[in-house]
């Protein structure tokens, strides 16, 4: 979204709502658990930090610090790229990045994408078999509730209570206020998450106490109402549409995101809501958002200036890395002949294809009649994905590129 503030000009994104995903933050806290046990089973080992809730907010950049830590919760693994001091434990770093988890979730076990690879659990994935032990399932399910818990302690320590003992200045308040806005619309997208992957999970807000009674199992349909209210409560508090700092909530992204909830309403809570989802939609539209007429840019190093892209988890090999987000998008669909330079990297990792069932949505691919097929890669390649653990059984469907819509090479 464009903004009065903007990153990096050549960083790759993926987008959040429209389809896939990316964050904005540097990691600026040293180790925040904050409660959220998905790392540690230890209980007697002794803290190796100094950093504490009881003065983890006594500098005014702190809160601030916290913010980006959760919108980079999104886009990088740990507390240094692209790996070593990993946010959770169980999976190799690379394979617990946010946005890869929720694109295998979303799309390895469809009729769009499969993957090549033999790692344990993977092609579970592929064939629809997988089981509770699934290490992506897992993974998956931590990076969920490893945000939710950063979220539920933000909030906790930012109470007006908690500020007027710290003597928080009235304006480190206002800005506060909206702080606190987007720690419960990044807590409702994964949330949303959960909903969509999993059904019922607890539902643990920041006023459940910690280190008590486990959290009890909710419905769906009641996650669904309380994700429906959240939104709906903080949609005032943040900035209106495209008025906001690029890759940070804004109400474009509220309405998207309830939109989207609004779709599956019959599913998440037995009664269809597709009036609403049509009006939350349209209040995208309202608020700026459009759809961009060069197809080719909300998937290349410059779609930070895409019209399209109503909330983005920015990318930028300069200054985060990590093998999630738009790396492994990019080099896991490269492989074979392919020219690995053309898409600004420098070598494939051989695994993603379409599947052909996708691939006959796309008449004449790749050249098509308005070139939204232009990136299947034909040559060298059976279409029949006959055998989905070799790379050259699929067509490589690399949509998104580390070169921007004029051919430049990102970071």
């Amino acid at each position: 979204m464009p903004a009065a503030s903007r990153v990096h000009p050549n960083e790759g994104r993926v987008l959040l709502m429209p389809r896939s995903f990316r964050s904005l933050g540097y990691l600026l806290l040293a180790s925040l658990a904050f409660g959220a046990s998905v790392a540690c089973t230890d209980l007697t080992v002794e803290p190796k930090s100094t950093v504490s809730s009881a003065n983890i907010f006594n500098e005014p950049g702190s809160y601030r610090a916290y913010i980006a830590k959760l919108y980079a919760g999104l886009a990088v693994t740990g507390q240094q790229g692209p790996a070593g001091a990993g946010d959770i434990s169980g999976i190799d770093e690379g394979f617990s990045h946010y946005i890869r988890l929720v694109w295998q979730m979303q799309e390895l076990p469809t009729d769009e994408a499969g993957i090549a690879w033999n790692d344990a659990g993977v092609q579970e994935l592929n064939t629809q078999l997988w089981s509770s032990s699934n290490q992506f399932l897992v993974a998956m399910y931590y990076r969920i509730f490893f945000q939710v818990a950063l979220a539920n302690e933000f909030l906790r320590e930012t109470t007006d209570d908690k500020l007027a003992g710290r003597n928080t200045s009235p304006a480190l308040r206002a800005e506060i206020q909206q702080y606190r806005a987007e720690a419960r619309f990044l807590r409702a997208l994964s949330y949303w998450h959960a909903i969509d992957l999993f059904g019922n999970v607890p539902l643990v807000d920041e006023t459940f106490p910690i280190g008590r009674t486990p959290p009890p199992q909710s419905t769906r349909a009641e996650l669904f109402a309380w994700v429906d209210s959240e939104l709906q409560d903080i949609r005032s508090a943040l900035p209106a549409p495209r008025a906001g700092q690029y890759g940070r909530a804004d109400q474009g992204a509220v309405a998207m995101l309830l939109s989207k909830l609004y779709l599956n309403a019959q599913v998440y809570a037995g009664t269809a809501r597709w009036s609403d989802a049509r009006a939350e939609a349209e209040r995208v539209i309202a608020g700026g958002y459009q759809l961009d007429g060069n197809f080719r840019r909300m998937f290349s190093a410059d779609n930070h200036t895409s019209p399209e892209i109503v909330f983005a988890v920015p990318q930028d090999g300069t200054r985060q890395q990590s093998f999630g987000g738009t790396t492994f998008l990019i080099n896991a669909s490269v492989g074979g002949n392919m020219d690995a330079s053309a898409y600004g990297i420098g070598g494939g990792w051989w695994g993603l294809r379409i599947k052909p069932e996708a691939l006959a949505k796309f008449p004449n691919a790749p050249t098509g009649p308005d070139g939204r097929a232009s990136h299947i890669v034909t040559a060298g390649h059976s279409a029949s994905m006959a055998n989905i653990t070799d790379f050259f059984s699929g067509y490589p469907a690399p949509k998104f590129t580390n070169r921007t819509s004029a051919g430049a090479l990102g970071s």
